[in-house]
């Protein structure tokens, strides 16, 4: 069995779209002739069986032995704790926990995904430790950062960025999705040359503006999975943190500790 390349569709900031962007890009390497699955890594709220098939509940997993065998939604095997978990049920799993969970499904053997070439991995927002887990995979081909053209979004799109440049993930580029209306119209407080700027700053590549629509996408996936196959990517190293800002930091943390103790 072939050593199949992590594309990971990343984002801290929730409500982004990265379930989206993951689906979406996976479609497009499918038409490019490649075999791809979709691992859903949201255990709390995963939505990707859904969000492919109206019908999702006639969906499920089997199991070839021990093996998880993920179905096929549209020629992509997909895999979510959906399938595991009754549809109405908020997943409630310590982000430890949760770590454990992902470096396991990870772990070749557990899920039968058969001769990919691709796997595309949709993260859960928020969730440090789960995206660090993804991150440490050996053959992760590159990171898809999703954000909005919003300050919010632009303040967590950077600390995306330090996360990788901390494990030093390649990054194969910068999306900015549903920040503009069909007509072209900034449908938050910011432009997406704020969003630009950002990538240009930490010298990642810009890929595509994906608009707020209804209409045809595809065009705009095929650059992001062109950006994909040619797996040009950028690797970070960004300082450390200033050292009297952790010793900041720690006087806060003993401050905290001792007027804990005196009202206890």
């Amino acid at each position: 069995m072939k050593e199949h390349k992590l594309v990971l569709s990343v984002g801290l900031k929730g409500g982004v779209g990265k379930t989206t962007v993951a689906i979406n890009t996976a479609r497009a390497l499918k038409r490019r002739g490649h075999s791809v699955g979709i691992l859903d890594l949201d255990y709390r709220t995963p939505n990707v069986p859904v969000a492919m098939n109206d019908d999702y509940s006639e969906l499920d997993h089997s199991f070839d032995g021990d093996m998880l065998v993920p179905p096929l939604i549209e020629g992509i095997k997909v895999m979510s704790m959906q399938y595991i978990w009754p549809a109405h049920k908020c997943v409630q799993v310590e982000d430890a926990d949760a770590m454990d969970d992902v470096l396991n499904l990870l772990t070749p053997g557990v899920i039968d995904w058969g001769e990919l070439d691709y796997l595309v991995l949709d993260t859960p927002p928020t969730s440090t430790g789960v995206v660090r887990v993804a991150l440490e995979a050996t053959n992760v081909q590159g990171a898809l950062i999703v954000t909005h053209a919003s300050r919010v979004s632009r303040m967590d799109t950077i600390r995306t960025i330090d996360l990788f440049a901390e494990k030093q993930v390649p990054i194969i580029g910068l999306i900015c999705n549903q920040s503009i209306d069909v007509n072209g119209e900034f449908r938050y407080d910011l432009s997406i040359q704020d969003i630009i700027e950002v990538a240009e700053r930490y010298g990642i590549k810009y890929l595509e503006t994906i608009p707020h629509s209804r209409g045809d996408l595809k065009p705009f996936f095929d650059v992001i999975a062109d950006a994909v196959v040619l797996g040009k990517t950028t690797t970070l190293k960004i300082p450390e943190v200033r050292q009297e800002a952790w010793s900041k930091l720690m006087l806060l943390s003993k401050r905290l500790s001792a007027s804990k103790s005196e009202s206890s």
